[in-house]
């Protein structure tokens, strides 16, 4: 339930700030550093989004033996390798 609100919170953020940055007092200092605060924070849940999904694509495709098998030429060969273990996987 709060991983959906929080998911939902990051996906709308980029409209939320811009309208924030639109009603942002300048003069207000605690307006200005509460924003700069929150544009800085999104931009490292960002990063590190960015990052979990870059581990898990290796940890996904570094791991399996597609990597070391002999009969990958090209890159078509992986691409036939990986649709033959796709349907494979589904089936079961």
């Amino acid at each position: 339930m709060i991983g959906k609100f929080i998911q939902k919170l990051i996906q709308w953020m980029p409209l939320i700030l811009f309208i924030l940055l639109l009603m942002v007092d300048r003069e207000n200092q605690f307006h200005v550093v509460g924003y700069i605060i929150l544009l800085l924070s999104y931009t490292v849940v960002l990063i590190l989004r960015i990052l979990y999904a870059k581990e898990k694509w290796h940890r996904d495709y570094d791991g399996s033996s597609l990597g070391t098998n002999p009969s990958i030429q090209k890159m078509s060969d992986l691409k036939d390798q990986l649709e033959q273990q796709d349907e494979s996987d589904s089936e079961s």
